[in-house]
């Protein structure tokens, strides 16, 4: 791998026309990364890829689904070089006024992985006992105070 000296310096717009099969360019923060021979092993699928070249910035993309340390280290050998005048995702929507709907600490706060509980035997059992509670109710409302 080249020294990061000898990298090149791209626009926004550089990344965006490479959002091919054939020619595929992604920018994460402000590295340019060229993974079109990656497209065919990419975990998530070729589309992701292409989707987040396509957009200019993959780097929300990329940070919201949380890579491995082999992954991020598997990117240096895809490094073509890096963005001029680079304006982080985040840093642009909070130069703007209202610019982020989120509050304040939304991206700090911790998320809930994974699949959701699985039901218990109260979740079945709950429903069941409320109708066996409706029909004593009727039962006892139609049988037993009309004697």
């Amino acid at each position: 791998m080249a020294d990061e000296g000898s990298k090149k310096l791209f626009s926004h717009s550089d990344v965006v026309g490479h959002a091919s099969r054939k020619d595929c360019w992604v920018a994460i923060h402000d590295k340019v990364y060229d993974v079109t021979k990656f497209l065919e092993d990419h975990p998530g699928g070729e589309d992701v890829l292409l989707h987040a070249s396509a957009s200019g910035d993959a780097t929300e993309a990329f940070e919201d689904v949380g890579h491995s340390t082999s992954a991020i280290s598997m990117m240096n050998s895809y490094l073509i070089g890096s963005i001029k005048d680079y304006v982080p995702p985040s840093a642009s929507k909070a130069a703007t006024i209202g610019g982020n709907d989120a509050p304040p600490n939304f991206r700090g706060m911790p998320r809930k992985k994974g699949p959701p509980a699985p039901n218990t035997f109260l979740d079945f059992l709950l429903p069941l006992f409320v109708l066996g509670l409706a029909f004593a109710a009727w039962y006892y409302l139609t049988f037993i105070t009309k004697s």
